[in-house]
Order: C-alpha cells, then structure tokens, then sequence
C-alpha cells in the first residue's frame, strides 16, 4: 500500500514536491527532504530536523514557508524550509533549513532558535539510512581518533552500530557515498527497534545527561552535507552493495505458516466509563489483553471492566509489579474470578519481566497445573532485543509490543512501518530460538511513554469512571483510529506479524477512541480484521 492510497493527508498539510537538479533527485515532504537519490540509487531515507523533550516526546512541526529555486542550466538547486516545533499547541523552537545542491553535493544548513524555555533531551539534524543498507560495509569517521570499519545491521541491532561519528563513508550500486555532520557529535541507532523504516543518525549522544534546560533565544546550528559519484570519485571507504537476499524490505522470514494462524485478541478498553458503547456492541468470543498496575488502587476495577469488555471470553493478564509477593497472591485471585488464557508481568519502571517476576510467574504455573504464563516486556521489541540475557532460563513464551510513531507521526511512516514490522517479528523469533511469541498489543499510537523521565501519574481513584492507563497519555489517541486506512493498517500488520511461532497478536481496545468499537456502537473497519478471525 501506498501513502496516498490509503491514509488521508492530514489538514494543511502541503503536497510532496519534487526536485530533480542533475544527478540529484529529492522529495520535499512537509519539513523534511526524503528518499534523497543519486543517478537512480537512493541513498538517504530523509534529512529533517528534530526536537525532543524531557519525555522524548517528538515535537509536532509546522510549516511556515518553503521556497524552491532550480537552475536546470548550470544544474543547481536551492530550498529554503522555515517551520515552528511545538507541543500541545505551544511553540516552543523555530528553524530554518537552507539546502544548497550543486553536481556533487547536497547541503543541508540547519539553524533553530527556542521561542520559549523548555527542557530538552535532543535538538538538532537527524540523517535516516535506509533499511536496504542492510549488511553493507561503511567507514566510520571520529573527532579526535582515526576512522572505523562497520556494516548496517542485517538482523536488528539493539544497541548503537556506531558512535562518536562525524562522517561516514561507502559504496552502493557503484555509487561513493560521503556524509560529513557538523555542529555536534553523532550516533547511530537502528530504528527498525520501533519499526522505522530506518537506521538513524543523531546529534547529542545518549551518554551526555539530559535533560537539558533551555532558554528562549537559544541557538543550535548544524549541518549535513552530502556527496556522491561514480565509484572512485569520492575516496570512498565501502566497495561492496547490499546483500541482495536481505535488501527486500519485506523481511528476511518466509511468509509460509506452519499450524494454526495466531489468535487475535484485543485490549481492554481504557476510556471513560461514559463513552463505554453498550454491551451488544462489543466484539465477542476474543480474548481481552489487560494491564492492571498492582500497586494501584483501580486495580481491581481495571480487572472487572476487562471481564465486562470479554463477555465470558477469557483474559490475558500482563500485571504491571516490582513486587513477586503481591504478584503470587493476584495471580490465585484472578484465576478465581473467571477464565484465564495466560498471565504475564512486567516491572513498572523497566516494562521488562524481570529474574524476581520470573521465578512469580513459574511458581504460579507449578501451583496451577496447565496455567500459560509469558515474559518478555510489554514496551517496544527494542526492550527485548536489549534485555534478552535476562531470558536464559526462560523456556516459556515471550511477548512484545508495537507501535509506529514512537518517533514520527507522518503517513509516510505509518505505512512504512508495516514491513519493519515483519523485520522485527522475525528477528524477535531469532532471540526467541523455538520459544513461542505474543505479539501485541499493536497499536497505532503508544499507549504509554516508556522511556519518559518525568514520574508516572498517581492514580487516587479506585474506579475507572474517569478512564484508565492510556486515557492519561499525550496523544495516545490517533484521530485516524475509526478510518478505513486504520482497518487496512491493522489487517496488513496481522500479515505482517504471521510468522512461524506467533501465537497471538493483540490489536486495538475493544471499545472507544482507540478501540475497534466507537462509543456510539459502531463497528470500525479494524473491527472487521477480527471479526473475519472469529468467523474462520
């Protein structure tokens, strides 16, 4: 599926242009420049500019004006992008992009000035590689120590594949490629971890501290400036091309599934009890996934509004807890309060099971004879690519989740994330090595920030009048969540996510503004995806 196929451009939102100077052809999509190729070889995935705060919140871009000058004579080009960052309707950074292309080169300088004081974690140019890169060898150039040899990741790396970088040098399709990155130090990071279509390279190592406090009027200048040429021109420290078996962007996996298809489940809704639909409407006969937090006080009622949204179908209980006592004890009252078709946990602050919660989860097994329990983390793959060693005595089933716009809410990435999804899922068999997988919950946006530094919200309530969990996250609602391109994306993400060893997949809640359910009854199309699994 295409962009514009099936998820609507959202409101002011400019159409994507075009530029083609000589060897050089680029899209300028909203504030960024994407797929930036060179004779026909697409080289970098995008260029943008990007502002993260204290929670690693990506702050929402506009675009104030965008300027394109091209002289087919000579050829050259000049774009010139201004735009506004800002959060929840605040501004708070302006920048400017001045991009300057000429046969062999493409510049990109970048200035952006605060407008109001706000704590950052990262501000600055971040330079996309494309995920067909995979297994392609590049040189690594640093400030102060001589240049590195490396290759993009083919199976998802989970942590930095290069570090300390100012410039970076290879070779695809007989093509030299040279990158030089001013203004900051850099790192690289594989995005496929949150299934980006992407490696990232970014300013502000990760380990500087941050946050870091800003004054209005602060200024950060950066720039990247791309050159590319025939092999041989440009000194090039790469000679290979991509392994072609691994450059579809459709996954290394086979599509083939051996035994039953997953079972498709759903979240428990976490709205307001007030748009809670009326019962008839729900979906039936899918389990429900739940997350009740045990150390606060609704946790019982999160239980039972889950047990209202199953309607007799079992729970999967993932328990949100530090604590393996209070875990033992809720484990025998939830399997006495109806059915049951597993139970998990998590740590609150690492959203990984940890060794202690572990040992809880296969007491509880013992104790419970034929009772499913599963461990991994209820946070991105990333999370689980990082803490697999924490594994090795685990023979049960591990789980993660997905979602797309962990850093980037664009249609482009949306769409796109549906093939990193078969990438990660893939990989996530590999870690898991014959152990089943529970994938989900997928949702289009996080239903919880899992790296925020702030504190986590103090629930007083014991009810779920006002809603729960995801109802108190910024922008864990997709205004799309109802639309016709939102069934086709979660159809599609089944497809994705179907590989041998996938036991489950857990969609959308079951009801409300993130549900597959409106508040006023209405079946969404998402519904549709797991109505088809119910009637097969």
């Amino acid at each position: 599926m295409t962009d514009d196929e099936v998820w609507e451009r959202p409101t002011g939102e400019p159409e994507d242009e075009t530029v083609v100077a000589g060897p050089w052809r680029l899209t300028l999509r909203a504030t960024e420049l994407a797929d930036i190729s060179h004779r026909g070889v697409p080289l970098l995935r995008a260029v943008r500019f990007v502002t993260r705060d204290h929670d690693w919140r990506t702050a929402d871009d506009t675009l104030i004006r965008r300027t394109v000058e091209v002289d087919e004579d000579v050829p050259t080009a000049h774009v010139r992008i201004e735009a506004a960052s800002g959060y929840d309707g605040t501004e708070v950074l302006r920048y400017v992009l001045d991009v300057s292309i000429d046969a062999t080169t493409v510049l990109v300088d970048a200035v952006g000035t605060t407008t109001s004081a706000f704590r950052r974690n990262r501000i600055g140019l971040v330079v996309l590689h494309p995920p067909t890169l995979a297994g392609l060898p590049f040189t690594v150039r640093h400030p102060f120590t001589g240049p590195t040899r490396h290759a993009f990741p083919t199976w998802i790396a989970p942590h930095q594949p290069a570090t300390d970088v100012d410039g970076y040098e290879w070779t695809v399709d007989g093509i030299d490629v040279d990158v030089s990155l001013g203004g900051d130090v850099f790192e690289m990071e594989d995005q496929r971890n949150w299934t980006d279509a992407s490696y990232k390279t970014y300013s502000t190592p990760l380990s500087q501290p941050f946050p870091v406090a800003l004054d209005a009027g602060t200024e950060v200048h950066q720039s990247v400036a791309l050159q590319a040429g025939p092999s041989g021109t440009t000194g090039s420290g790469g000679t290979a091309s991509p392994v072609t078996d691994l450059a579809s962007l459709d996954g290394p996996a086979s599509t083939a599934v051996v035994g039953p298809p997953p079972t498709l489940q759903l979240l428990a809704g976490t709205a307001p009890a007030a748009a809670r639909p009326g019962d008839a409407a729900l979906l039936r006969g899918v389990p429900v996934l739940v997350e009740p937090v045990l150390e606060d006080p609704d946790a019982a009622a999160v239980l039972a509004s889950a047990r209202r949204d199953a309607g007799g179908a079992p729970l999967d209980v993932r328990f949100v807890t530090d604590d393996p006592h209070l875990l033992r004890a809720a484990v025998d009252a939830v399997l006495r309060s109806g059915p049951v078709v597993r139970i998990g946990a998590c740590h609150p602050a690492t959203h990984v099971t940890t060794v202690e919660l572990q040992r809880a989860l296969r007491d509880a097994a013992r104790s419970h004879g034929g009772l499913e329990v599963v461990a991994g983390t209820r946070a991105h793959f990333t999370e689980l690519n990082r803490t697999i060693d924490l594994f090795g005595d685990w023979d049960g089933p591990l789980t993660f989740s997905v979602t797309p716009q962990m850093h980037d809410r664009s249609r482009a990435q949306v769409t796109e994330s549906l093939r990193m999804q078969r990438w990660v899922v893939s990989s996530a068999s590999r870690l898991a090595a014959g152990r089943p997988l529970h994938v989900g919950p997928v949702t289009l946006r996080p239903r919880f920030n899992a790296v925020a530094t702030t504190p986590p919200r103090v629930v007083a309530d014991a009810t779920v009048a006002g809603g729960h969990g995801p109802e108190f996250v910024p922008d864990a609602t997709d205004p799309a969540q109802h639309s016709a391109a939102a069934g086709d994306w979660f159809a599609a993400s089944v497809v994705a996510l179907t590989v041998p060893g996938v036991v489950s997949i857990t969609l959308a809640e079951a009801w409300g503004p993130r549900g597959v359910v409106s508040s006023d009854g209405t079946h969404s199309p998402a519904a549709r995806v797991v109505e088809r699994s119910i009637s097969a």
